[in-house]
């Protein structure tokens, strides 16, 4: 199943410009059978979309994204009041923090922090290696190659699953990168396995294809 594990909406997150009503019905409209949303250090549209889309047929997943010092990361859990005590900006969560029922995903890491104003420098990953089950590898606001690269070596040196998230704050960015996991995806329960189990293979925009010239 192809879900976009990074998501925004309005009024959950203040930067987003995607309406309760305008996510539902890209979601509708476009065939989508599971979508996270990961608004900044609020669940507040979680527990107001959850229904909603289930009526329509479309399962969402929770999340919620904090900026740090070291950067910004996506916490994934079934448990909405655990999700619900993390802050848009603070601490990164240390080993311990997160329960097994949950999944931390650095997303943009080589980015650095939205919020926070945070820088990637290298040795970063080794401060925040215990905590870390997953690599944001494409996100659909950093695709250029340096972000890329980037990403995909801190992936490699600690050893985590990769993933690929749109980041849409507007529904026309919605799927523009997504994670593609293994069926059945029935709940964030199901999804925090496959990150913490490396079973997650991140896709984005093919390239459009270079014009070639010749005679013929």
């Amino acid at each position: 199943m192809n879900v976009d594990l990074h998501t925004h909406t309005r009024p959950a997150s203040d930067c987003s410009h995607i309406s309760l009503r305008e996510y539902i019905a890209w979601c509708v409209e476009h065939g989508v059978e599971a979508v996270a949303l990961t608004n900044h250090g609020d669940v507040s549209d979680n527990r107001t979309l959850e229904p909603a889309l289930a009526a329509e047929g479309v399962l969402l997943i929770h999340g919620v994204e904090i900026s740090t010092l070291f950067g910004d990361f996506v916490v994934f859990s079934p448990d909405m009041d655990f999700l619900s005590t993390f802050a848009a900006v603070q601490a990164a969560p240390r080993a311990g923090d997160i329960p097994q029922d949950a999944a931390l995903v650095w997303v943009h890491p080589a980015a650095g922090g939205g919020r926070s104003g945070s820088a990637y420098y290298p040795g970063l990953d080794r401060m925040v290696a215990g905590v870390i089950d997953a690599v944001e590898v494409f996100n659909g606001n950093w695709l250029g190659e340096r972000y890329v690269t980037g990403a995909e070596q801190i992936a490699a040196q600690l050893g985590a699953a990769r993933t690929g998230g749109s980041d849409a704050h507007e529904t026309g960015r919605l799927m523009a990168c997504y994670t593609e996991l293994p069926d059945p995806v029935r709940s964030t329960a199901d999804v925090v396995v496959a990150l913490q189990q490396r079973r997650t293979i991140p896709h984005r925009p093919e390239a459009p294809r270079k014009r070639r010239f010749g005679l013929f």
